[in-house]
């Protein structure tokens, strides 16, 4: 195993590490049943909107125009919903909850001397996701640095996110570990020379220095 006394800051990732969405869509579809619409199901959406998902994720296109797409794959024509519909897509993303035992620990890391980063394949800007995380209770001041994808011009699949994070904090990558889910995610940030926790990863046999099941594990790897 890596040496944990050599971290001096912790990148993490947003959705699904520390918060996710348990009331995933709940006014899209309120917006669509006043409108005697049936969302479309998951995998027609997916195929539907994969290149501009990732375009969207990667600054390529605004959200506003991402969201168009979306509430046209769901039968919305009529350009007098689109606000209305925007609207409600926006609503859903920032509808999160954050995992428990997130907001303390973080804090006790923060405690400990540890600089805390997030790297985030997100379509909206750092202002916008640490507010979410901040209405849940989740202090903006932890925040070293928190970079999105959208303005780096990359998921966190490729380099490019991870080495803006490490310029920002000024830090060689062996002093900064990456707490994330996906295992493409993980490949990357190895590659890069993090050090790698998994939380609930989505590969149960995914290769990572460590794997924690609850978020509390970071204390025992990081704390003092």
């Amino acid at each position: 195993m890596s040496d944990l006394s050599t971290i001096q800051a912790i990148l993490f990732d947003t959705d699904g590490v520390l918060y996710h969405h348990p009331r995933q869509d709940r006014y899209l579809t309120a917006f669509l049943a006043r409108h005697s619409l049936t969302p479309r199901h998951p995998s027609i959406l997916a195929r539907a909107l994969r290149a501009a998902r990732f375009d969207v994720l990667t600054g390529r296109i605004p959200v506003e125009t991402y969201f168009d797409a979306v509430l046209r794959t769901h039968g919305i024509t009529d350009p007098d919903l689109m606000d209305a519909g925007r609207e409600a897509l926006f609503y859903d993303a920032a509808d999160i909850e954050l995992f428990p035992g997130v907001a303390d620990t973080l804090a006790r890391l923060q405690n400990a001397h540890l600089r805390l980063g997030a790297v985030a394949d997100s379509p909206f800007s750092p202002g916008e996701e640490i507010a979410w995380m901040a209405s849940r209770q989740l202090s903006p001041g932890l925040w070293s640095r928190f970079i999105v994808s959208a303005e780096v011009g990359a998921t966190k699949t490729e380099p490019p996110i991870f080495e803006r994070a490490l310029q920002q904090l000024d830090l060689p990558a062996r002093r900064v570990a990456f707490v994330g889910h996906n295992s493409a995610e993980f490949a990357c940030a190895v590659g890069v020379g993090l050090l790698t926790v998994a939380f609930m990863p989505d590969d149960p046999a995914v290769e990572t220095h460590y794997i924690i099941s609850s978020i509390y594990g970071l204390e025992e790897l990081f704390g003092e």
